[in-house]
């Protein structure tokens, strides 16, 4: 259940707001307060706050709002108890003045709260340290005795399905528009963050289904990237983006295999082909997938290993693009690469290139073809 919980100083329009929600608040629970009506509510809690000059934010505010799924099966009664229970948890007592509302004017119901963090004898008993960890955790703990999802177990299961999503469509975009078109379609909504220096340097994704414009103040929906994974990177989808762009430009007027590495490299890209079954020499070999790599003048520059992209290996065309599907036109364009022999020297990182790639890919192209790339860079 998402939830949120800090203590601040308020006036009467917390306590309207509670008991508002568009006319259809309705009041869960109140402790410790005569008046019906907020204004009233607001000046007894005030009374009281003051009798301890030295807590300024004197009212902790919040609220739980569990998802649609299981909010429909939680009776308004047993999500009151919950709440009462979690800020038990945090120091709520007895003698603690608080107004609980459980608002429906959104398909998602929730329930916010409004508690005097002193009791009626003036004595602070909600320690503001981490309250909203405290809060949080709490509710989890409750969660948990009743045999309901945590919030951290329902964001486990949305950040996975947003994975899934996202990669899916990032193989049938070729930029970002095209991916937050594909995005909404299956009912998410991709926000993209930019600046000066980077241009678009990060990316939110949020269920259509988990808006909830009652609770945006409080509680931001969805996840940035980073916290859907740890692997995938705005930077690495912008490259993706930027190698099926320019891989697509020169496929259209590449008259052979030797001509398309070419025009790539000339673009900054180095292209690796990988065979069904063994490689042999002067024959045509069917094309199974190909690897493409940004052309770096410092390996040290070279990004880390990411979603799709392998630091030495590169990006597999077949993983990051749903038309390689269909190779026909590439394979037709093959033809037999004469290649001179190779050096006897080996840079150190040379040979390393190549044991990582053995071990990612071991039927890569045969070795002649790496001298060839390996000899165009010393250029």
């Amino acid at each position: 259940m998402n939830n949120s919980a800090t203590t601040r100083m308020i006036s009467k329009i917390a306590l309207e707001y509670n008991g508002n929600d568009k006319g259809m608040a309705k009041l869960a629970a109140v402790n410790f307060l005569l008046g019906s009506k907020p204004e009233d509510q607001f000046q007894e809690m005030k009374i009281v706050a003051d009798r301890n000059s030295k807590v300024k934010k004197w009212a902790l505010t919040g609220y739980i709002s569990p998802p649609e799924e299981i909010g429909k099966s939680l009776s308004d009664s047993e999500l009151t108890d919950i709440a009462i229970e979690a800020l038990k948890k945090v120091g709520v007592t007895e003698l603690n003045q608080f107004r609980l509302d459980i608002h429906n004017s959104t398909k998602q119901k929730h329930i916010h709260f409004v508690v005097n963090r002193m009791n009626i004898h003036g004595k602070c008993t909600v320690k503001s340290h981490r309250i909203g960890e405290r809060f949080g955790e709490a509710v989890r703990q409750i969660c948990k005795e009743r045999n309901l999802k945590t919030d951290v177990e329902i964001g486990i299961e949305k950040k996975a399905e947003m994975m899934k999503n996202l990669t899916e469509s990032l193989r049938t975009s070729n930029n970002f528009e095209e991916l937050i078109s594909k995005m909404k379609a299956k009912g998410f909504d991709v926000q993209l963050s930019s600046n000066v220096k980077d241009g678009i340097s990060g990316m939110r994704i949020i269920m259509e289904k988990d808006k909830n414009p009652n609770t945006e103040r409080q509680y931001k929906a969805g996840y940035t990237l980073s916290q859907i994974s740890n692997k995938l990177k705005i930077s690495e989808i912008k490259l993706l983006f930027e190698i099926k762009q320019t891989f697509s430009k020169n496929l259209q007027t590449a008259k052979n295999l030797n001509d398309l590495q070419q025009k790539m490299q000339q673009d900054g890209f180095k292209m690796r082909f990988q065979y069904k079954g063994e490689y042999k020499s002067n024959q045509k070999n069917e094309i199974q997938d190909v690897f493409i790599n940004k052309i770096y003048q410092n390996v040290q520059n070279q990004p880390k290993d990411g979603f799709f992209n392998k630091k030495f290996g590169g990006f597999s065309l077949s993983a990051i693009d749903s038309n390689f599907a269909d190779i026909g036109d590439l394979n037709s364009r093959n033809q037999t690469i004469t290649i001179s022999s190779k050096k006897a020297e080996d840079t150190i990182l040379e040979v390393a290139e190549e044991l990582i790639e053995d071990v990612l890919k071991p039927t890569f192209v045969a070795p002649q073809e790496d001298d060839w790339w390996k000899k165009k860079r010393r250029r």
